[in-house]
Parts: structure tokens; sequence; C-alpha cells
């Protein structure tokens, strides 16, 4: 073989390798280009059916109790003495009340008894069983008012020697909640 031969088949080798070592890079290129396009395709897609999911609740006519009086017994918040025998509610307007719940802080419910009645009203009582003293209790509560609009709220209370009031529970969990995380590196 000639050294010219040597020389072309030296170039068309390097050729190959430099076309196939892009091809490569290409590729990586491509597929990083591809992940960053599909993440940004989830994420948009998610908010998209977040939005959607909003949307949906307003368009079944759900709201919190923004614009709504209600009077409780026991009081949002409200330390007791000792267990209370009963909660009630009143309201401004003649509302149906649909839900009537009970639960303790870890979210359990406890059972009350409460049954649905269509009857139309503005006081509502419902009878409590014993309650043992917890760090505090949930009253959650909803209502369709004379527009079919489905309204729910709730209220908290606390009852004992010893019983503080349930926002300082409150915002003592959502301090934990929100507190960061430190990685444990023994782990790694």
């Amino acid at each position: 073989m000639t050294q010219a031969e040597e020389c072309f088949l030296f170039s068309l080798n390097s050729w190959q390798t430099h076309s196939m070592l892009a091809k490569k890079n290409r590729m990586k290129m491509s597929r990083g280009f591809l992940t960053i396009l599909s993440a940004l395709s989830i994420a948009v897609l998610a908010l998209t059916w977040s939005m959607q999911a909003q949307s949906q609740h307003a368009m079944h006519g759900m709201s919190d109790m923004d614009d709504v009086s209600v009077v409780t017994m026991p009081a949002n918040d409200a330390v007791l003495a000792n267990s209370p025998d009963h909660v009630m509610l009143e309201f401004e307007d003649e509302i149906t009340l649909v839900k009537l719940a009970l639960k303790d802080p870890a979210g359990k419910l406890i059972d009350i008894n409460f049954r649905f009645d269509p009857t139309p009203g503005k006081q509502f009582m419902h009878m409590l069983p014993e309650l043992e003293q917890i760090d505090f209790y949930n009253v959650e509560w909803a209502f369709l008012d004379a527009e079919g609009m489905l309204v729910k709220g709730n209220f908290y209370f606390s009852f004992g020697e010893d019983a503080q009031p349930p926002s300082q529970y409150l915002e003592q969990m959502e301090m934990d909640m929100n507190m960061p995380m430190a990685p444990d590196y023994r782990l790694l």
C-alpha cells in the first residue's frame, strides 16, 4: 500500500470516527432535550388539570364560609371546663344542613350519629356522646343555601383542666409541617 493510500484510509477512518462521535453527541443532546421537553409537558398538563379541578369546584357551586354568618356553640377556638353535651349552629338565613362531623386532631371521625334532614332551618343543635379529653376537636359542617350552593366550614374546641386553645395546637402542627427536613448524610 502506498503512502497516499494509507493517508487516504487514515483520513477516511478519522472522518468515520468523527462522524460517529458527532452522531452520539447529537443523540445525547436530543435525549437531554427530550427529557426537558417531557418534564415541561408534564408540568403544563399538571397545571392545566389543577386549574380544571378548581374550575369544576366553582361550577358545582362549592364554597368555603367566606360570606356566611354563623354562630357556634362552643365558639371557635373555645376552651371549656367540661366536655360539651351538644353543638349548635345558628345561621342568618334558612339553610339545609347536609353535613355535621366531629373529628379528632388526626382527622379520625367520631360517630355523633348525624342524619341528614331535608327540612331547612336557621338553628341546628346536635347531641354529642361523652368525649374523652384530647388536644382538641374539629367540628366540620356543610349546607345547601337557597340557590343550591354547597357551603362548608368548621370550628374547633377543647376542654379540660389543662386544655389549651386549639389554635395553639394548630399553629404548632403547621410549623411542624413547614419545618425543612435535614437530609441524613449517613444514607448517602
